[in-house]
């Protein structure tokens, strides 16, 4: 499995704003902040070099994205050229799903965009 550079960042960000606004408490933010950090470890992580912001700029010209998704996508298809097959992309927002299979890629989106988030360590 891949991410990009920016995934843990803004995975990072949900959290804390949940906890913010009063629907994860403190120690539950920190017990899921360590746990993302301990799996995006194990994840092969695309970073932001110049091919994929070379790609983010394309697409924010030819689709309504923000500058995150593209990011995110461009992050995919440089992973595709990369290791030359196929790569599946999975997104929440219907513009970056949208992107995604305009450009080519497998797409899945979750099951549900509305998941509670975990509190126990699995």
């Amino acid at each position: 499995m891949a991410i990009a550079r920016l995934t843990e960042v803004e995975v990072a960000s949900a959290i804390c704003r949940r906890c913010r606004e009063g629907t994860l408490s403190p120690p539950d933010r920190d017990r899921i902040l360590d746990r993302l950090e301990r799996e995006c470890k194990t994840f092969l992580v695309v970073d932001l070099e110049p091919a994929v912001v070379g790609r983010a700029r394309d697409l924010l010209a030819a689709h309504r994205l923000r500058a995150g998704d593209a990011i995110q996508l461009a992050s995919a298809l440089v992973l595709a050229d990369v290791v030359g097959a196929p790569v599946l992309f999975v997104g929440f927002d219907d513009a970056l799903v949208r992107a995604a299979r305009d450009v080519g890629l497998m797409v899945r989106e979750p099951a549900s965009r509305t998941r509670p988030i975990r509190t126990a360590d699995e």
